[in-house]
């Protein structure tokens, strides 16, 4: 193999990823972390839920930051705090975005996410495949509202309101409340708890 060809199939080095902060982008890291707590205000006001969601929240946004700061600081265009405020609020609605989509899910027949639900479900599952035969149950007992609501309220301790905005159209906080209760009545009821497994027949 002749030297120039061995030039064009020498592979170019790349590049070293930063690991550390430069210090316009420390100095604008550290203005987040003076903020950070009126920025979980801001999730907690959007979030309207148990805390966990906050807390997921405030650490992407974390992340999201420091990795955009890898790459150097922000432009002296974008004001660092207006700047913190747009990336909070649009990770906090993406992830109820996430967990909207995950709600279709359940209700369609895409199993594959019924695993991050169990927690949520007061009944007593040895399996995965005990737990896509109860959503099976739910499915088949509940109306899609009901079972989208019972879902985003039960699993992922979402509030009506927000509910409401999560799956959209003409859906009102008051519908949402109605379905909750018509899906809690019919998980208790005697029919839904045989078919359920957690009531013995007689």
């Amino acid at each position: 193999m002749s030297r120039s060809d061995k030039k064009r199939r020498k592979i170019p080095r790349q590049r070293a990823l930063a690991t550390e902060l430069c210090p316009e982008a420390q100095r604008q890291w550290e203005i987040f972390l003076k903020k950070r707590s009126s920025l979980r205000r801001i999730i907690y006001y959007i979030a309207g839920a148990r805390r966990e969601h906050v807390d997921d929240i405030d650490a992407k946004v974390a992340l999201a930051l420091y990795t955009r700061l890898l790459n150097g600081p922000l432009k002296e265009s974008e004001k660092v705090e207006a700047y913190l405020t747009t990336i909070t609020r649009r990770h906090a609605h993406k992830h109820f975005a996430d967990l909207a989509g995950r709600a279709e899910n359940f209700v369609g027949d895409d199993t594959t996410q019924l695993e991050d639900a169990a927690a949520g479900f007061n009944v007593n599952l040895a399996s995965r495949v005990e737990l896509v035969q109860a959503m099976q149950v739910l499915r088949e007992e509940f109306s899609p509202l009901q079972l989208k609501a019972f879902v985003l309220a039960e699993a992922y301790g979402l509030q009506a309101p927000l509910i409401a905005e999560l799956i959209g159209g003409e859906t009102t906080s008051a519908s949402v409340r109605d379905a909750l209760r018509h899906a809690r009545r019919k998980l208790g009821s005697k029919r839904v708890g045989l078919r359920l497994g957690v009531l013995a027949e007689e």
